[in-house]
């Protein structure tokens, strides 16, 4: 039977807690010396990548950092034929694992993240638009909403910039996240250490907004995808 891997952790030596993974298969424990790799099985040989099941491939690693591990995330999607051939594909690159562990180890994922308030409203703006009738007055609402939209997202930028300067101590790196998925406006990933997580999250959401259009929020602790993501096999 196929083998989905969540990850490669390190840390507590007590077995996996008893969680449900992809499709509700439960999770597995393989040992790789001081290492663990948390998998389950899979009864398809190809997965296809549903909102549901990335869900429930993040929310195993969840649990994982929860009982107190290291994780290094797998990247979703690649299955293997058994747990011999994913033990095999862990050694030959176990340099990549061990590289990406010593950079994620005790440390966790935070996302800083601004979106919409909800009261938001599209501004009037100044100027004419020559001509008269319902074709003019659309094309003008529609320059007015592009341009609210641009002051919007370019205000989002600022308070991310501004955010990034005051968790600055509080973060050993940060990915600014290219294209957000919307609602999303603008998006920080932030790795952090768990003695910092508490600090981190009152900092970010003591920043001021000054955009009543705009609101925070933080998401994590997490795996760290946008710093140590790796796919095997």
């Amino acid at each position: 039977m196929a083998v989905h891997l969540y990850g490669v952790l390190e840390g507590p030596a007590h077995p996996a807690p008893a969680i449900a993974g992809l499709d509700g298969r439960p999770v597995r424990v393989l040992t790789l010396g001081d290492k663990h790799a948390w998998v389950s099985d899979a009864a398809a040989s190809r997965l296809e990548a549903t909102p549901k099941r990335i869900r429930e491939h993040d929310s195993v690693l969840r649990a994982a950092i929860e009982a107190g591990y290291s994780v290094v995330p797998s990247l979703f999607g690649r299955l293997h034929a058994d747990d011999r051939s994913l033990v095999a594909a862990l050694e030959q690159r176990a340099g990549t694992v061990d590289t990406a562990m010593a950079l994620v180890r005790g440390r966790v994922e935070m996302s800083f993240l601004v979106v919409p308030s909800g009261s938001q409203r599209v501004p009037e703006q100044g100027g004419s638009v020559e001509g008269e009738g319902a074709g003019h007055e659309h094309l003008r609402r529609i320059r007015d909403q592009i341009h609210a939209e641009r002051i919007l997202l370019a205000s989002a930028a600022e308070l991310a910039q501004s955010a990034s300067r005051s968790l600055g101590e509080l973060f050993v790196a940060e990915r600014v996240v290219d294209s957000p998925v919307p609602p999303i406006l603008a998006a920080l990933a932030h790795l952090v250490s768990r003695d910092d997580v508490a600090r981190y999250l009152r900092t970010a959401k003591s920043q001021a907004v000054a955009n009543s259009a705009l609101r925070i929020a933080v998401r994590g602790p997490g795996a760290a995808y946008s710093f140590a993501a790796v796919q095997i096999g």
